[in-house]
């Protein structure tokens, strides 16, 4: 029998596979960067919405996806097509996807009220395109490889196409902050700009992989039956819940950044480099996670990088207004952190899905990403919305458009602080809790994989 950390030379992918199939994650990390770290700060001061109607412009959208992520994980597992079940969405969704991105980063000339509704629809219409890629784009992970820890190094690849995503939408923001003044005009010349380049890595997937043909797929469980036991899948909770306190944590500090650089340390012009070096950092430090997931496991290593981040995160949580220097550093050493909470839950995900499989004799991709998708747009949402509220009730001054950024009321401030440390440290004991309960180590995965097998021999 093959020992349990070795890689089956039909386990291996080509290199030049690895990186196409990686550019897919472009089309999702690109335009959830600039959500991220822009939308609710695009919303309050660029187009002039009250904190408050800002926060639940994005909270209305997020009642849409907790019902569009299960709905498409349905939905994909069953579509039937020449092109399969996964690229043919890659295909006819490539266009819309990059239009309603656009839509985002305008500003139309309506009420305030009418203005909340506008970005909400337009947050709804584009979730809606981004959930069917998302989903559908992860799905085909598990199809590239059978192996543990060749896993771990596909999403190495794919997380440092993901961060260098980030980078790229961040770095553009910053140059055209330097040759476009007016911060309108900015963000539409970059919805559109960044619009036109996510359209263009799901037609990348779609012309490098290959799905298994329709008839050797068995039949598709009932919708009911299929949540089901997707639901009742033990180490997929444990999963999904070292997942959303992690992402959460990832989506406040991505945030609230703005803020803390703007009327904390007083460098708003400063804000960007500290993402850039964070997410340059994490890049750096993804080689080293993939090594530290095959050295010990998947979880042992989420937990170590997890409780690296907490230490950074309790810095920042004392650090003072006039420690910029100390805020770089910091920015740095949260790579490890990032890189971990990017790569190891979705290399976790198709080990379950292979324990359902023996289960069930179903390949059912499709739901599982779906609500793997579903809990991190959760976590943005609620971070983004929770942010926008607090805000809001600590008195947050909205900027009037040509003058001076006003100095925030100390409520303000301290609510500032408080999201970029303290409490997204405590989110990070939660997940380390949940990584510690998971069950699927290396050697229960091959011990699943053996049983798959066996089970093949016998049909």
């Amino acid at each position: 029998m093959t020992a349990a950390n070795t890689t089956l030379p039909s386990d291996k992918i080509p290199l030049r596979k690895k990186i196409l199939f990686s550019t897919g994650d472009l089309s999702t990390s690109i335009p959830l960067a600039i959500i991220m770290f822009f939308q609710l700060y695009f919303l309050t001061d660029i187009a002039r919405l009250p904190a408050d109607l800002a926060g639940w412009a994005i909270g209305i959208g997020k009642v849409w996806d907790a019902v569009n992520d299960p709905l498409f994980g349905l939905i994909s597992d069953r579509i039937r097509s020449r092109y399969g079940r996964r690229r043919v969405v890659l295909l006819f969704g490539a266009l819309p996807l990059g239009l309603t991105f656009m839509l985002m980063w305008l500003i139309p000339p309506f009420g305030k009220y009418a203005m909340m509704a506008y970005y909400a629809a337009a947050f709804i219409l584009f979730d809606s395109f981004f959930t069917f890629i998302h989903v559908s784009y992860n799905s085909l992970t598990p199809e590239m490889t059978q192996d543990y820890d060749e896993r771990s190094s596909l999403n190495g690849f794919r997380m440092v196409f993901s961060i260098a995503g980030t980078l790229g939408a961040i770095i553009l923001a910053t140059l055209l902050q330097g040759v476009v003044p007016d911060a309108r005009k900015l963000f539409m010349i970059l919805g559109i700009a960044l619009g036109f380049v996510s359209m263009i890595p799901p037609l990348v997937v779609f012309a490098v992989t290959k799905e298994k043909p329709m008839q050797e797929m068995p039949a598709a469980l009932p919708p009911k039956a299929a949540i089901k036991t997707t639901l009742s899948n033990r180490p997929f909770w444990y999963i999904m819940g070292l997942y959303l306190f992690s992402w959460t944590t990832a989506s406040i500090i991505s945030a609230v950044l703005v803020y803390y650089a703007s009327y904390y340390l007083k460098v708003p012009d400063q804000a960007n480099y500290f993402v850039l070096l964070a997410e340059a950092s994490a890049i750096m430090f993804i080689p080293f996670v993939v090594w530290l997931a095959k050295k010990l496991d998947k979880k042992r290593a989420f937990m170590i990088g997890m409780a690296a981040w907490i230490l950074v995160l309790l810095g920042l949580a004392l650090q003072q207004p006039n420690q910029v220097m100390l805020a770089y550093i910091l920015a740095f050493l949260s790579g490890l952190g990032i890189a971990s909470a990017y790569v190891l839950p979705w290399a976790m995900i198709p080990d379950v899905i292979e324990m359902d499989e023996l289960q069930t004799g179903q390949r059912r991709e499709g739901s599982f990403y779906a609500f793997a998708s579903f809990f991190q747009k959760l976590g943005t949402g609620l971070a983004l919305w929770a942010l926008g509220q607090a805000l809001a009730q600590a008195g947050y001054l909205t900027p009037v458009e040509g003058q001076p950024l006003p100095d925030q009321p100390e409520a303000a401030v301290n609510a500032i602080r408080m999201a970029i440390g303290l409490i997204p440290a405590v989110l990070l004991v939660v997940s380390i809790l949940f990584a510690w309960r998971y069950p699927i180590t290396r050697q229960e995965h091959r011990h699943l994989r053996d049983q798959l097998i066996e089970r093949g021999r016998e049909g």
